[in-house]
């Protein structure tokens, strides 16, 4: 998966700048109040005035001011991440779609015959757009809680050291704990991809077949296979949510005690006057900027944990081995003459007997010659050996006189009419 990324790493930087320098001015604005308070409180020995603006009015003109900054900044980057990193999740969705179905071109016919056409189009459809969502969203939202940790933690050791700690105390757990659910939920949501696959495959099958379903009035039999196939995946949704739902109400518990110890210890730090009241104000509301926003982890880690199954079923198909493989031989049609001659050929599909066995032809260039049978004699299937879709077991096929295995297979097909 990291091989998609690659070209598109100035992007990605691009995108995590931007989403970091939104982050950084998203959290300026209590600082902000925490100066207004200052003047407010402190006038003429606020921290403005000790820069050189004694005047209060000036002093929350500049407030004001600098207001209008971080706002339009904090807007501007947050235009530039979420039209960066849209556009990325758009790009590698559309390159790893447009890989996958082309390796997919590739297989054998015995593939397809073993996997389910619905499945199939899960995967190039549903799963992909999976993680599609999670570039969308997930990756800067763990980009912004990221900054948010180190950036309000910096600070407030900067500013009030002794009671710091108070706030960064829930951060461990908070982490262990979503690290721990992540695990947990991984199995479960492999098996929501898997379900909704099966699901997908019988509603392809049924709508494709759908005139056999008429005829043999079997619309209540098939109505109850699909209710089978989407109350399991319905239960493997609960099973995951069962999880995924409780992240946050104990989130929100541990965030209640780092609160807390903020509100009472700063509290009475300001009180005795070890501790300034814009400062004091200052750490009340970067205590929930830092805290409440990794309650947010449990709805990114869930689209991470979907997006992760997902991309496991992606990475699966583009790992299946290519079983037929092209010759090196070029064969131009302008010097086809036609001459075919199969040499003692054996065929079987997969786990059955042999459909063609020990045959061998020979048909000299311009000649015609029909093959009739009854069905099931194997004459479809000496169109598919000719035209390389299915690999014979033994003996030889040779077109003028070179063996189709040493043809490159398009050149081959493109010599073959139907």
């Amino acid at each position: 998966m990291i091989g998609y990324t690659q070209p598109h790493r100035s992007l990605i930087w691009k995108a995590i700048a931007c989403s970091i320098l939104n982050k950084i001015f998203d959290l300026a604005p209590p600082v902000l109040i925490g100066m207004a308070v200052d003047v407010v409180v402190k006038q003429q020995d606020s921290l403005i005035a000790h820069l050189g603006v004694t005047d209060i009015f000036s002093q929350l003109v500049l407030l004001a001011f600098l207001s209008f900054i971080v706002w339009g900044l904090e807007s501007a980057f947050q235009y530039a991440y979420e039209r960066l990193w849209r556009n990325l999740a758009q790009t590698i969705q559309h390159e790893l779609r447009l890989d996958a179905y082309s390796h997919l071109q590739l297989l054998e016919l015995a593939y397809f015959e073993d996997s389910s056409t619905g499945g199939l189009m899960s995967i190039l459809s549903d799963d992909i757009n999976q993680l599609e969502r999670f570039l969308d969203i997930g990756a800067n939202e763990i980009l912004q809680v990221a900054t948010s940790i180190i950036t309000i933690s910096a600070g407030f050791f900067i500013v009030a050291p002794n009671v710091a700690w108070i706030t960064l105390i829930p951060i461990p757990f908070i982490l262990w704990g979503s690290i721990s659910f992540q695990r947990l939920l991984a199995p479960r949501y492999a098996a929501v991809r898997e379900k909704v696959g099966l699901l997908n495959g019988q509603l392809a099958n049924n709508l494709t077949g759908i005139t056999t379903i008429k005829s043999f009035t079997a619309e209540d039999y098939e109505a109850k296979r699909i209710e089978s196939q989407s109350l399991g995946y319905q239960h493997s949704n609960q099973k995951a949510i069962a999880f995924s739902a409780a992240f946050v109400p104990l989130i929100r518990m541990l965030i209640l005690f780092g609160f807390t110890g903020i509100l009472l210890y700063g509290g009475k730090s300001a009180a005795a006057g070890e501790l300034a009241v814009g400062t004091y104000s200052v750490l009340v509301f970067m205590t929930q900027r830092l805290l409440w926003p990794l309650t947010r982890l449990g709805n990114t880690l869930d689209q991470y944990q979907r997006a992760m199954a997902s991309t496991t079923r992606v990475m699966n198909l583009l790992d299946t081995p290519i079983a037929m493989h092209s010759g090196d031989t070029p064969f131009p049609r302008s010097e086809v003459k036609g001459e075919l001659v199969l040499n003692n050929v054996t065929f079987a599909y997969r786990n059955r007997h042999p459909v063609v066995l020990n045959l061998s032809l020979h048909i000299p260039a311009t000649k015609t010659i029909a093959i009739v049978g009854s069905t099931g004699s194997g004459k479809s299937t000496l169109v598919k050996l000719l035209l390389r879709l299915y690999e014979i077991e033994a003996g030889s096929i040779t077109l003028d006189g070179i063996d189709i295995r040493q043809l490159k297979l398009k050149d081959l097909r493109h010599a073959i009419g139907l």
